[in-house]
């Protein structure tokens, strides 16, 4: 039976090194070596996508991530099962030609079901959602001094913003796209998944603030804390960025693993 994956375990990355197998020809890409990552450093690893949009790489990555990358769905839309991997891998695959966004992640799941044998059930459902819309006083976000668009897939790490503090996070260059992204994976807005509705086109640089609901409302002696308590993520998106959460229905694409392997050798 399917089990959702907890956010923690798909976007903990970690780090490089590797055991061999001999870079081959694999799905659609000219050269794919996948290698399985054996240093077990606890340190976040990475996917990179090459200017060009030619080449592929993942360094100590699980198997979820990368789920989530080449089908393009946060966490809440994947169900595996009890026996799906948690090996960490090195992946490094290269086409013969420029690729954009869409072929690239189509060329990744060519890739995850020749190695790991993947087969995934696919369904749409009509399911709440949150949509992201600018507010009543209008948007208050700051565009990007980094000019060009990052036009390959997104990856969790780089949607994710960074979280310096609990609660508090900041996005660089990023696209409302992502944002929306970025706040479905966030469990202080429930079970909705978020979709963007602002129609603002642009990256931006900004930050956010907001009380998580797992973090105590009081010191340990039962008096208030030093600090103010923080607003929740829907005032604080609202006081902070102008951006409001409107509950909707929407049709939503659901991915459940229903059979995958440990990759075969090259």
């Amino acid at each position: 039976m399917g089990r959702a994956i907890a956010c923690a375990s798909l976007i903990a990355f970690m780090s490089l090194g590797a055991s061999g197998q001999a870079p081959t020809a694999s799905s659609g890409f000219e050269v794919a070596s996948i290698r399985l990552n054996k240093t077990g450093l606890p340190r976040r690893g990475s996917m990179e996508f090459s200017k060009g949009g030619e080449r592929f790489t993942a360094t100590n990555m699980p198997l979820g991530p990368l789920l989530l990358t080449a089908y393009n769905i946060t966490v809440r839309q994947l169900s595996v099962p009890a026996s799906f991997p948690d090996d960490r891998y090195d992946i490094a695959a290269r086409a013969d030609h420029p690729l954009g966004p869409d072929e690239m992640r189509h060329m990744i799941q060519e890739l995850l079901v020749d190695r790991f044998k993947l087969v995934v059930h696919r369904e749409i459902k009509e399911v709440p959602v949150y949509a992201l819309v600018i507010g009543k006083g209008g948007q208050k976000l700051h565009e990007s001094q980094e000019r060009e668009s990052d036009a390959s897939p997104r990856t969790p790490s780089r949607a994710g913003g960074t979280e310096p503090g609990s609660g508090h996070l900041i996005f660089k260059n990023e696209s409302m796209s992502d944002f929306a992204w970025a706040l479905s994976r966030t469990a202080d807005i429930g079970d909705r998944l978020v979709v963007d509705q602002t129609g603002l086109t642009g990256n931006y640089d900004f930050e956010l603030m907001f009380g998580r609901d797992n973090e105590p409302t009081a010191g340990a002696d039962g008096r208030a804390p030093a600090t103010p308590q923080l607003p929740s993520i829907f005032s604080a998106l609202q006081d902070q960025l102008g951006l409001k959460l409107e509950p909707k229905k929407a049709s939503v694409e659901f991915l459940e693993i229903v059979h995958v392997e440990k990759p075969s050798d090259n």
